[in-house]
């Protein structure tokens, strides 16, 4: 009786280090940190500050230092761009509310396709639109750029 329970004490242990082995290869969910998001910088193309736009318009984007990619897993040297509509941009590290229609509404326009243009359509007058990227999960991070436009 003591041989079978040494041998089991043995594969036990055995097989808890297999366990150990194979954890360690598998990366663990908190390896991501959006401050390890390289020196990144969002940037208007068109419209310029100052223009004069006819509604519905669109955005045209850029990002330096990164690749644009759809929403998703985080993955560091990657993320998505949004666009703010007089509410400003957020802090490195918020999450940006949406996408939905309600968010929309409230001035957040979400590219989470991974694009860098998009249609907005807001009412005739005079708007602060700021460009800021997210993360897979809307994680802000990155530099911004602000603009006014007026509406016609």
């Amino acid at each position: 009786m003591t041989k079978i329970t040494a041998l089991l004490a043995v594969l036990l242990l055995a097989l808890a280090a297999c366990a150990d082995e194979e954890a360690a290869d598998e990366p663990a969910s908190d390896e991501y940190n959006v401050e390890d998001q390289p020196d990144a910088q969002a940037s208007f193309v068109s419209p310029s500050d100052g223009d004069t736009v006819s509604g519905p318009f669109t955005v045209e984007l850029a990002a330096d230092g990164v690749e644009l990619v759809p929403a998703g897993i985080p993955v560091v040297g990657e993320g998505h761009l949004h666009v703010m509509v007089d509410i400003g941009c957020y802090d490195s590290g918020e999450i940006i509310p949406g996408p939905s229609e309600d968010d929309e509404a409230e001035g957040r326009f979400h590219l989470g396709d991974g694009s860098d243009s998009r249609e907005i359509d807001i009412e005739p007058g005079t708007y602060e639109l700021c460009v800021q990227l997210g993360d897979g999960v809307h994680q802000a991070f990155g530099s911004t750029e602000t603009i006014t436009v007026t509406v016609e």
